[in-house]
């Protein structure tokens, strides 16, 4: 999967369960943006392998990176004071 592919599952995963700051979240969710792609690419399941969780880490990155204009951690991002879901979906459905 492209980080784009894995954002855009992500992000829909995150309308269909919820986000959360403060944490991954469970299986069942909610999720934070990270757990969010870490889901789209099987994390949760078992199937992913270290790659693919590399993958969803490195997207989570790339969507932060453009949105934040710089270097940030993508869990200090998702956990800002003010952070919306709004935000969130916008951030990973932008992703390049």
């Amino acid at each position: 999967m492209t980080n784009r592919e894995i954002c855009l599952k992500a992000a829909v995963r995150l309308r269909e369960v919820g986000w959360q700051q403060g944490g991954v979240g469970h299986s069942v969710g909610p999720h934070c943006m990270l757990g969010a792609c870490r889901w789209a690419v099987g994390w949760y399941t078992g199937t992913a392998t270290r790659c693919d969780v590399a993958d969803a880490d490195a997207a989570a990155f790339e969507a932060t990176y453009a949105a934040a204009g710089g270097i940030t951690g993508v869990a200090a991002w998702n956990d800002e004071p003010g952070r919306t879901v709004e935000e969130v979906i916008a951030t990973l459905e932008a992703c390049p």
